[in-house]
């Protein structure tokens, strides 16, 4: 049976967000890393993605659609953020008419992942410097000593996405029986990813798809979704960046 193609491509964020690991980008206007950005991008191309995802959430696709047809006419310049460093770029290239929002952000009543790495360091520090140690033993290589494409690279590498995925396994661990403070996050994590899995189902309309997302690199473990489902295809996005 013919299924629809998917393949998720995990990035470092360009703008701010509340995540652990920022990478410093203020250097992304300069010509030599707009070109890296250009590297990648067609790299991205090759997939032949017949249509495109990104992490924002689904109540902002109008806006987003809205600014994608600005910079498609001319009348816009890209923040610096990889939804528009990347996916409108990517595709005004591939003359994509509409482009799709399938993120979610919602609060669920749970604590903020800052606030259970401040119970762990005081409660169960040993576990704290498990998880210190863990997210300075990441192979993705210094952005300052590395082109982009080096970097999305080991984003996309299997080694890397286990990693950090492990990583959220040990957050699981916080707490004590009957007070489980790392789940408390982690149910909300778990929801974010599964309705990002959800959203990419709807997308998926023909056997002829190829449906590409462009998401966080920690994100990227929700193939395990996709894969078990049985309606997809699934292509990892390190073997396009190769």
């Amino acid at each position: 049976m013919d299924l629809p193609v998917i393949t998720i491509v995990g990035t470092f964020h360009m703008r701010y967000t509340p995540d652990l690991n920022q990478e410093d980008v203020s250097d992304f206007i300069s010509e030599r890393r707009q070109e890296e950005i250009g590297e990648v991008v067609e790299k991205l191309k090759n997939f032949e993605p017949t249509k495109l995802a990104f992490e924002v959430v689904t109540e902002e696709e109008e806006q987003l659609n809205a600014d994608y047809m600005q910079y498609v006419e001319g009348g816009r310049e890209l923040k610096m953020d990889e939804v528009h460093q990347y996916g409108f770029r990517l595709a005004s290239a591939l003359n994509h008419e509409h482009i799709y929002a399938v993120d979610w952000m919602e609060s669920v009543g749970n604590r903020a992942l800052g606030d259970v790495y401040e119970w762990a360091k005081k409660e169960q520090p040993e576990l704290y410097e498990i998880l210190k140690v863990s997210s300075a033993e990441s192979s993705v290589p210094d952005l300052a000593e590395h082109s982009v494409l080096d970097i999305m690279r080991a984003l996309n590498e299997e080694e890397e996405i286990l990693h950090k995925h492990r990583m959220y396994m040990n957050v699981a661990r916080i707490g004590h029986r009957g007070n489980y403070v790392g789940i408390d996050w982690m149910r909300w994590w778990y929801q974010r990813n599964l309705i990002i899995y959800s959203n990419l189902c709807r997308l998926a309309q023909s056997p002829t798809d190829r449906i590409m997302l462009i998401v966080g690199g920690a994100h990227v473990h929700l193939e395990q979704f996709l894969t078990e489902s049985g309606l997809f295809r699934v292509e990892r996005a390190g073997e396009l960046l190769n």
